[in-house]
């Protein structure tokens, strides 16, 4: 399999990134990485430990390559309720369902499940990559990760604890703010972004971008 549970990129995460408060965004000069609006995807779960991969095509020519990888994981479901990833129309919506604890894992570097495509993404010249979202709500504040897989083999993280919110956020992970060094950004094969934590959440993300 491609992904990597999110107990196990959480640790990996962890272990070289460093908790802090989010990085809310200014003005800056953007590059759009994804818009959300190639890929449209929607499964729905609802079995306890329930789990689904997807790999929804991308546009051709698109920067993070021919795929995006989707996870999307729910622990206990006491109440026998569903929980939904939605991506389509500029948004990629997380409804996690009452009483469900759901994660999400997103991958770009993948073409399917057993075929690597590097992404050999060169972002020299931005500061920062940033996630763009429409809404928080959450039970507990909410983890978000970002992890970037150089072409040299080196493995970078960044972390920031969210807030929920009903209103539009910009969160900000400067590059200088990786770990276990500033994050080369010269050549990157592979991006993952994971969300977790939050008790019962849900969540809107429409865009993922890189900043100046």
């Amino acid at each position: 399999m491609v992904y990597m549970s999110i107990c196990k990129l959480t640790r990996l995460i962890a272990a070289v990134s460093v908790l802090g408060p989010a990085g809310v965004s200014g003005f800056a000069q953007t590059l759009t990485l994804d818009n959300f609006k190639s890929g449209a995807y929607t499964v729905t779960l609802e079995a306890p430990q329930a789990q689904n991969e997807h790999f929804a095509p991308l546009s051709a020519g698109s920067r993070l390559g021919p795929a995006r990888e989707t996870v999307l994981t729910i622990g206990a479901n006491p109440y026998g309720q569903k929980s939904t990833l939605d991506i389509h129309k500029g948004i990629c919506i997380l409804d996690g369902g009452f009483g469900v604890v759901p994660g999400v894992q997103i991958y770009y570097g993948f073409a399917d499940a057993t075929t690597p495509a590097p992404l050999g993404l060169n972002l020299t010249g931005y500061s920062a990559f940033r996630l763009n979202f429409a809404g928080i709500s959450t039970e507990l504040s909410l983890g978000v990760e970002i992890a970037v897989f150089a072409h040299s083999g080196a493995i970078y993280g960044a972390q920031q604890i969210l807030s929920p919110t009903p209103s539009n956020l910009s969160v900000d992970f400067p590059f200088s703010s990786f770990v276990p060094s500033a994050v080369d950004v010269s050549d990157i094969d592979t991006i993952g972004i994971v969300t977790w934590g939050g008790g019962t959440n849900s969540y809107g993300i429409i865009s993922f971008q890189a900043v100046e």
